[in-house]
């Protein structure tokens, strides 16, 4: 059964709707970057009071400036900009957070071609996973996105609502099993015929083992005041998402991390 089968007319007809209003879709894509920027420093502050670097403290300054210059973005082209500048920025300081056996110089996909990135690959195809299910569980259709846009093989709504994830979630934990030399080499496949590096299967399980753990581990929820496990909290979000399509809110308010 297709996304658009499975989503309530109720909900379909407001998010198509609301796609067609530039204004909704830009102040929606503003606050998902600002709430995916916002989570990116949190997690670099925290890595960086165990193993302080100068390229992290110079990108925990200069994100906070991206974060202050949002609400000035007048399209999600220059806000689309602003998200890849504030991703390189991360990407740099998170490799300079990492130690243990493995080298990660930047970030790479399709394929993932070094271990790290096979990890992190890994982390967010899961969290994709995750959020897809319950984006489609709840009745809504996962195609229409507002800082993505929507094509045919894109869930954009998806994307959107994993971003404020990423790095609490995906690339928290990956530090978390680098630094902790929960993996080594051997673990690894070789580069295939396009450079693709992926976890043998023993390694793939003892990391599904650890992810499950993540997923169950509690936080605060900011909207609600519940604690509640990762998993749950991405459900609240989808509800929170829902809440802003019937104007309940007139923004949607990404989880957002303190340090």
């Amino acid at each position: 059964m297709s996304a658009a089968n499975q989503a309530k007319v109720e909900y379909l007809s407001q998010q198509v709707l609301h796609s067609h209003d530039p204004v909704f879709v830009l102040t929606q894509a503003k606050s998902i970057v600002a709430g995916k920027i916002h989570n990116s420093r949190i997690v670099l502050q925290r890595l960086n009071r165990k193993r302080k670097t100068e390229t992290a403290t110079h990108a925990i300054s200069e994100l906070a400036e991206s974060i202050k210059n949002i609400p000035t973005i007048e399209s999600v082209e220059s806000l689309l900009g602003v998200e890849g500048h504030a991703a390189n920025l991360y990407f740099q300081a998170f490799a300079s957070l990492l130690n243990g056996k493995f080298e990660f110089e930047k970030r790479t996909r399709r394929p993932p071609t070094d271990p790290i990135n096979s990890l992190l690959s890994l982390g967010y195809t899961l969290l994709s996973q995750n959020v897809h299910s319950m984006i489609e569980a709840i009745g809504l259709h996962t195609h229409f996105g507002n800082l993505h846009t929507p094509r045919p093989n894109l869930p954009a709504l998806v994307c959107d609502l994993m971003e404020e994830f990423r790095a609490p979630v995906v690339d928290s934990f990956v530090a978390y099993l680098i630094n902790s030399n929960i993996f080594s080499p051997e673990d690894f496949t070789p580069p295939d015929a396009r450079g693709g590096v992926y976890l043998h299967p023993d390694g793939l399980k003892r990391f599904l083992k650890h992810w499950e753990e993540k997923l169950a581990t509690e936080v605060v929820h900011l909207h609600t005041g519940y604690k509640v496990s990762y998993r749950r909290c991405m459900e609240l979000q989808v509800w929170e998402y829902v809440a802003c399509l019937s104007g309940e809110q007139s923004v949607y308010r990404p989880m957002k991390w303190d340090k």
